[in-house]
């Protein structure tokens, strides 16, 4: 048997439809027309056993050739791929499809803002969070500045104990 090149391994991930992110085949084949540049490669994989070759479906043309990873293919071309790299905070929040936000998701307290409307807190703003709720005020700056203080005297607080 000859050696595969690494041009031909990517031919057959190529037809697996593999690469270092999505490392699981969901398709085995490769179409090619007869003078297509790639024949060469395709032919010596499919006289090393790797790939194997019939002819293209009627709707296509007449010299085109259908090429299919064999399982001894499927075993080389999955090996030559890269070791997976460790995935980000946030491609693992993204993967978890969690339904809230990556803040949410790290485990930050993240404060809401709420919107006073009755008597006596009409038209005024407050920031609430699990951890500190500060004062109703006329404005949302006045509210985030309030709120931090209650954050800070709750953390003081917890410290405390």
């Amino acid at each position: 048997m000859t050696e595969t090149t690494n041009y031909q391994i990517c031919l057959m991930q190529h037809a697996l439809g593999i690469n270092e992110k999505h490392r699981e085949p969901y398709r085995n084949y490769f179409l090619a027309s007869g003078g297509h540049s790639d024949n060469a490669d395709l032919e010596s994989l499919v006289a090393a056993g790797l790939m194997t070759s019939r002819a293209a479906p009627s709707f296509c043309s007449e010299d085109d050739v259908v090429y299919h990873v064999t399982d001894a293919g499927q075993e080389i071309a999955i090996a030559a791929l890269p070791a997976p790299k460790k995935r980000t905070r946030y491609e693992e929040y993204l993967a978890a499809d969690y339904g809230h936000s990556f803040a949410e998701w790290l485990g930050i307290d993240v404060p809401k803002i709420e919107y006073g409307s009755w008597y006596p807190n009409d038209g005024k703003f407050r920031m609430v969070s699990r951890s500190a709720a500060g004062e109703w005020c006329n404005t949302q700056k006045e509210a985030k500045a309030s709120y931090k203080q209650a954050l800070s005297a709750s953390k003081e607080l917890r410290e405390a104990v």
